[in-house]
């Protein structure tokens, strides 16, 4: 789960870039590719959205510690 959360989360910094790329194209005397800032700023949101939310309802399963990491991480910190 944690290495599908973290592809979702780089699918949005992706789509974000797509957008941007929509955008940006004006810097180079092209109109503005509506298409790409609509496809990208939905996408972007979309999987941010969806990797929060994952994140979210999995988080136990991202800090949870058994006991025996407990003991080890307390004793080498002293």
């Amino acid at each position: 789960m944690r290495l599908f959360i973290t592809t979702l989360s780089l699918l949005s910094v992706i789509a974000f870039g797509y957008a941007l790329a929509g955008y940006g194209g004006t810097l180079f005397g092209n109109p503005i590719r509506m298409d790409y800032v609509i496809i990208g700023l939905s996408a972007g949101f979309f999987t941010g959205g969806l990797a929060l939310f994952l994140w979210y309802r999995h988080r136990k399963d991202f800090f949870d510690y058994s006991e025996d990491e407990k003991f080890n991480s307390s004793s080498e910190d002293q």
